[in-house]
């Protein structure tokens, strides 16, 4: 542009040769040259200030990341603290940290966070990489662990619910049908006992299991379910083995079949769904730990 001016102030001069047009096209040069020396000036100086800018924005970015980062670190180590004593204690008690949230990843310039380390380092730029990935699976970390445990505990009542028809089988429909079906009532040695018909081998098989399950100190204690994995093997199994030898002449045994075939099975399904949790749980212990693993890293780079 200044060239353009030059030629076209030249031209001029050719057309009307005078002594003042020679002083005017010198000022006029002069002041294009010194106006072309001020803007270059200005423009590096500008510039020099982006670039510091940039430099001062980059290190801001970076420490605020990692700030962010750090502030994080602590309750995930916590919350793994309190999946393992869940695990442990298997209590149903689990300790959530609310602290544990990534809402800060959405305000954060990546492409800052690379150019420190240099967009060809491709070895810090993968650590970079797996660090956010495994920071953005923490987004619906608190919703989904509270999920998990509060679905778990649902699941797990229903089944408890089916097994407790234990209680029915040991003593309250027991005692239903002694009074339904006994054929005489005697005490032996202080302990109250019903008779049966000699004929009624449904309640003479059933009658001993249960007071033979009372005594055992394996299953019961003081009157109280001791171990559920004993009575499940000692009475509810025998029982039903005893009940199926009656059906379906007997009605009563088959409801009694019924009744412990329940108990069994919730047994069963409880021990499932638990293991099933277990496993879930492990994998949310697992990922709080590579993303605390990965924040170590990356604060070591």
């Amino acid at each position: 542009m200044i060239l353009t001016s030059l030629i076209n102030m030249f031209c001029i001069v050719t057309y009307s040769p005078n002594w003042f047009d020679y002083v005017s096209l010198l000022v006029t040069v002069a002041s294009i040259f010194g106006a072309y020396i001020i803007a270059e000036k200005v423009y590096n100086r500008e510039k020099g200030d982006k670039r510091v800018e940039d430099i001062s924005l980059q290190y801001s970015e970076n420490e605020l990341f990692k700030n962010n980062l750090n502030s994080i670190k602590t309750p995930i180590s916590k919350q793994i603290n309190a999946i393992q004593e869940y695990l442990d204690n298997q209590d149903f008690n689990m300790v959530y940290y609310p602290e544990i949230q990534v809402d800060f990843l959405q305000f954060i310039s990546l492409k800052d966070i690379y150019r420190k380390y240099g967009f060809n380092n491709k070895v810090k730029i993968a650590e970079i990489n797996k660090l956010m990935t495994n920071l953005y699976s923490l987004y619906d970390f608190r919703r989904s662990l509270r999920n998990e445990v509060r679905t778990y505990i649902e699941k797990y009542n229903n089944h408890e619910q089916k097994f407790f028809n234990y209680k029915s089988l040991l003593y309250i429909r027991y005692y239903e049908l002694c009074y339904e079906r006994n054929a005489g009532f005697k005490n032996e040695g202080g302990v109250k006992k019903w008779s049966f018909d000699k004929d009624d081998h449904f309640m003479i098989e059933y009658t001993p299991l249960v007071f033979e399950t009372f005594d055992d100190k394996e299953v019961m204690e003081n009157n109280v379910l001791k171990s559920r994995e004993k009575l499940i093997e000692k009475f509810v199994v025998p029982l039903m083995q005893i009940s199926i030898k009656y059906i379906p002449e007997d009605k009563n045994a088959i409801e009694i079949y019924d009744f412990s075939n329940q108990v069994i099975a919730a047994f069963e399904d409880m021990g499932i769904i638990t293991g099933k949790h277990f496993e879930t749980l492990k994998s949310f212990k697992k990922l709080l730990e590579t993303v605390n693993n990965k924040i170590t890293k990356f604060n070591e780079l």
